[in-house]
């Protein structure tokens, strides 16, 4: 299966969003620990949210492209199944 550019580039953001979630959380809750376990974590929420949201934008152009494709196999199919009952048709009369 034939990727494009963009789909390699939005997979490659997926992975740097999914860091820079981690990373805002990890950052965040090592930063509110001495606050108490119960803060630090909710900091950690908090400070992986930014990252999160980017992952869903993400997400949801990969299934666009996924659905574009799909769309194009089974446009493909149609128009062969279509011809195949156009001869069929041309050949009974």
């Amino acid at each position: 299966m034939r990727r494009t550019v963009a789909e390699i580039l939005i997979n490659y953001l997926l992975g740097a969003a999914w860091a820079i979630a981690l990373f805002g959380a990890v950052y965040l809750f090592w930063s509110f620990l001495p606050f108490g376990f119960l803060i630090a974590f909710i900091a950690a929420i908090f400070g992986s949210l930014p990252g999160l949201v980017i992952v869903v934008f993400l997400e949801v152009a990969s299934l666009q492209f996924e659905k574009q494709r799909e769309l194009k196999k089974q446009t493909r199919l149609m128009e062969a199944i279509r011809k195949e009952l156009q001869n069929v048709t041309v050949c009974d009369n």
